[in-house]
This record gives structure tokens, C-alpha cells and sequence, in this order.
């Protein structure tokens, strides 16, 4: 089953909607510069009303370590959404510190997806041991992918190892650039990053966001067939109230095309 999260949750009202529609998980931002910015308290208010077998994710842009701990523990968080430039060191220093915590909160990271939108035979500068979502270990049998090249026909090269699974839980292809880090409303080109989805996919768990909405998030699952989608402004009747109507029809939209499989 895909994975589903509506994101921008601001008010109870929201959440119980998104949670009876039959969202897999809840998306709370604390990000100052974000217009669905939601304090803590705030979030832990709204949280106390969700069931535990929905995710409840915290979405951080360049936060601290201590910070984002804080935030986890107070508003109940059940999973992290690094949304900025946070490096490898950073995640496996908050990796550490999460695991102290009461269930163990997962980490996903997101990226920009046109980072994926490569010429032939340019490297992408994108390398899965390096952002922490494997780690190389030759005891394992499994082969996976280490580096990866486009070759001069457009082809992906890839170089294979043994691997472990890294700090980081999953990949998260956004629209976002530097200045607006997500809910741009502006989808990427599925097709160009279809490959590396496929990449993603082989490692990890890939989520797909950016300008998804009920008209179009089947077509986004068939192109890139993700874990998990992920969607905010797509079905907003304002920044940070969502619309209720569009929020079902959102979901019904990924389920029927689970039926149609």
C-alpha cells in the first residue's frame, strides 16, 4: 500500500479529516520562514487526537540537533523530514540522538529532484553511502548501489556492493529550490528522474511530493512507483487550511490506482 502524507497540518480539524480520508501519516512544519509554520505545542495538541498507528512527521530546514530532539520529544513526533542542507555528519549526529528517545523516530531526507535532471555523461554528485541512506558492508550478499554515473547515452551506470541500511530511512524528491524549500505547488518532470526513482527505489524508500494533486498523483505513481507521496498545497483551500473534499478525493485517487495494479 502507498504510503500517504498530508503535510501544512495546522489545526485539529485538518488532521482528523486527513486521518478518516486514511492517511498513513501527518506532516507538522517548524520552519519559521513557512506559512504553515506550527509551534510545538501546537502540534503536541493536535497529536494527542491522532491515532498511534498514524505517522506523525516533523518537517526541520537547517534546525540543530538539540532542536529538533527538543521538538520530537515535546510535540510527539514519530518520524524527521530534513528539509534543508543538512550534511551526512548531521544526520548520523541526530540519528544518534533520536535513538535515545521513546520509539526511536526515523529520519527522511529531501532533495530537489532537478538535482536528478542530468545530462549525459555529467556526474549527478549524488551518491547513497555518502547522504547516509546505505552504508558499505561487504558481508552482506546483496548487491546494491554505491555510485552512480550517466553514461554518454543517457543509461545509468552503476558501480554495486554489499550494503547496510544507512541513518537515513528514505528519499524525499521534491520541487523545492534554496529560496522556497517546499509547497511550491510546482511538480518536477517525472519523466527525467524516472531512472533514479527506479535507483531510489532499489535502496530505500523513495516519497515523491512537489505540485501532486487528486488529478495528477496517479500519473506521478505510474511514472516513478514510489513507496510514499506526499502532498500540501495540492489540497489547500489556503496555506495551511486544508480542503476536506480535495483531501479524500487525494487519497481515493492513490488507492484506486493500488485496485487498478
Amino acid at each position: 500500500m502507498t504510503w500517504v502524507k498530508i503535510c501544512g497540518i495546522t489545526n485539529k480539524d485538518d488532521a482528523i479529516a486527513a486521518v478518516e480520508a486514511g492517511a498513513n501519516a501527518l506532516g507538522f512544519i517548524f520552519y519559521p520562514k513557512s506559512p504553515r509554520r506550527i509551534t510545538a505545542e501546537t502540534a503536541q495538541s493536535i497529536i494527542t487526537e491522532v491515532p498511534p498507528r498514524v505517522e506523525k512527521v516533523g518537517v526541520f530546514v537547517n534546525e540543530t540537533v538539540n532542536g529538533v530532539c527538543e521538538i520530537v520529544e515535546h510535540a510527539g513526533l514519530s518520524a524527521v523530514q530534513l528539509h534543508g542542507d543538512e550534511d551526512k555528519e548531521f544526520c548520523l549526529s541526530l540519528f544518534k540522538a533520536l535513538s535515545t528517545l521513546s520509539g526511536r523516530p526515523t529520519i527522511f531526507r529531501s532533495y530537489p529532484a532537478h538535482i536528478f535532471d542530468t545530462p549525459a555523461g555529467q556526474n549527478v554528485g549524488w551518491d547513497p553511502v555518502a547522504v547516509g541512506l546505505i552504508e558499505p558492508d561487504e558481508a552482506y550478499k546483496g548487491k546494491r548501489v554505491h555510485k552512480i554515473h550517466v553514461a554518454e547515452n543517457g543509461d545509468l551506470f552503476l558501480e554495486t556492493h554489499g550494503f547496510r541500511p544507512g541513518v537515513i530511512s528514505g528519499v524525499l524528491l521534491d520541487s523545492s529550490t534554496a529560496e522556497q524549500r517546499g509547497g511550491t505547488g510546482r511538480k518536477f518532470d517525472w519523466e527525467r528522474v524516472q531512472p533514479w526513482a527506479g535507483v531510489i527505489n532499489s535502496i530505500g524508500k523513495l516519497i515523491i511530493a512537489g505540485g501532486l494533486r487528486p488529478s495528477n498523483v496517479q500519473e506521478a505513481i505510474h511514472i516513478l512507483h514510489p513507496w510514499g507521496v506526499d502532498v500540501s498545497s495540492g489540497v489547500e483551500q489556503e496555506p495551511g487550511k486544508k480542503d476536506p473534499k480535495r483531501v479524500r478525493a487525494f487519497i481515493r485517487a492513490v488507492r484506486a490506482m493500488e485496485e487498478a495494479s
